[in-house]
């Protein structure tokens, strides 16, 4: 449906109607104010005006919107996943806008902004954020056994929620679950699960992967071609970051276990691989490194203004490299460093959430249940604590605040 037929009812609105008002604008500055508008107050004109109904369920709104929102950063926000598996009552999830975090002039407390209910209502069920993509959601069902359940695609703005195809792989000791989209042959979502496992062997145990994928109006999953013999491992951080059409994992090099348990201090043969999967034609490759200069203790990837960051690791700092241009690895470069020991001082933690907001010189990081935010122009660091966390009791003296794992995602209209 093109975006101009909506619009044209739009126009027919009367005028003693507020909603009419917008009929005196003409559509350049209509749809210019409509790209601006977060999703939930888009929605609340969705319910009382039929033209705008008609209007905002355009597909093509949904994804310019979307686009317009990924260009100039606006409606980006923080989703908190506790990990209440004790607590009692049906789970939810907190919500908070990123500026807010950003902008806090609390700098030990983050109050999100509402709670989210879980679209699944038993009261035993629980979720770990795996992943987003566009608005959508990954997520990791968990029930009080801790068993694992199905996978779950979830808008937080719209409600709506997908429960994925039962998932069985022969060997699991952990599954990765990433969502991205294949603009090449399917045009559509795609999930990417992968399964490490340990393959016992006469001299050393090796690691292995099975990997599948789901598309998104399919029934099932298809079994791919596991990661490259010369790569096997388990991903570093568990998350996979989609970037230019390709999924992309930190592989631990093999040799580092070996080389650990003969010197664990000595990191300077140690070394990762940064392996991708494009999602059109589903081949692997490898992705060139940066020069890091110094010997790493350990390695994650992250994503900022749709670019491949690295997360390098070093004794006493971390140092943030962005590929301005995917696939050069002459590209590269250092955008800043983190000063990592005045953080938590700890060897062989890996961060798995990044955000950059370079427009007011800081940045978000997540690792070992705590948030931070640092300003890499003035140095300051703040380590807030989330409110609104549940409370686990593990008798009546003792209340411990629940863990938790969180994703910067951005607001959308696209339906899993």
């Amino acid at each position: 449906m093109s975006t101009v037929a909506p619009y044209r009812n739009i126009r027919k609105q009367n005028l003693s109607d507020p909603l009419g008002l917008f009929a005196l604008l003409s559509l350049d500055l209509l749809l210019e104010i409509l790209y601006r508008t977060p999703i939930k107050s888009l929605l609340t004109l969705n319910c009382v005006s039929k033209p705008f109904n008609s209007f905002i369920s355009d597909p093509k709104f949904a994804n310019d919107h979307l686009r317009l929102s990924k260009i100039h950063r606006r409606h980006h926000n923080l989703l908190i996943s506790p990990w209440a598996f004790f607590s009692e009552g049906n789970f939810s999830l907190l919500d908070s806008r990123l500026t807010s975090v950003f902008n806090n002039n609390n700098s030990t407390t983050i109050v999100p902004d509402m709670k989210l209910n879980f679209p699944l209502n038993p009261s035993n069920i629980r979720a770990i954020i795996a992943d987003s993509c566009d608005g959508i959601i990954c997520l990791q069902t968990i029930d009080d056994r801790f068993d694992c359940g199905d996978p779950l695609l979830w808008n937080p703005c719209t409600t709506k929620f997908n429960i994925l195809p039962s998932l069985d792989f022969e060997k699991s000791l952990q599954i990765a679950y990433t969502i991205g989209y294949d603009a090449q042959f399917t045009h559509t979502y795609k999930v990417v699960a992968v399964s490490s496992y340990i393959s016992r062997g006469i001299q050393n145990d090796v690691y292995k992967t099975q990997v599948k994928v789901h598309t998104l109006g399919t029934n099932s999953w298809r079994r791919i071609p596991d990661f490259p013999s010369q790569l096997m491992g388990i991903p570093e951080g568990n998350v996979g970051k989609f970037v230019s059409g390709s999924v992309h994992w930190a592989i631990e090099d093999q040799n580092n276990r070996f080389l650990k348990s003969q010197d664990p201090d000595d990191h300077s043969s140690w070394s990762w691989h940064i392996l991708s999967l494009h999602l059109g034609n589903e081949s692997y490759r490898e992705i060139s490194q940066p020069d890091y200069g110094l010997p790493l203790h350990n390695f994650s990837l992250g994503v900022s203004r749709d670019c491949l960051c690295v997360l390098a690791h070093t004794e006493t700092f971390l140092d943030i490299w962005r590929m301005n241009d995917y696939g050069n690895k002459d590209s590269w470069t250092k955008l800043f460093t983190l000063p990592f020991a005045e953080f938590v001082g700890l060897d062989g933690v890996c961060i798995t959430r990044l955000y950059i907001s370079e427009e007011d010189h800081q940045v978000f990081v997540y690792f070992i249940n705590k948030v931070y935010v640092y300003n890499y122009k003035t140095g300051a660091v703040k380590n807030p604590k989330i409110q609104g966390l549940p409370c686990i009791s593990f008798n009546s003296n003792i209340y411990l605040e629940s863990s938790f794992n969180c994703d910067v995602y951005v607001e959308s209209l696209i339906s899993p």
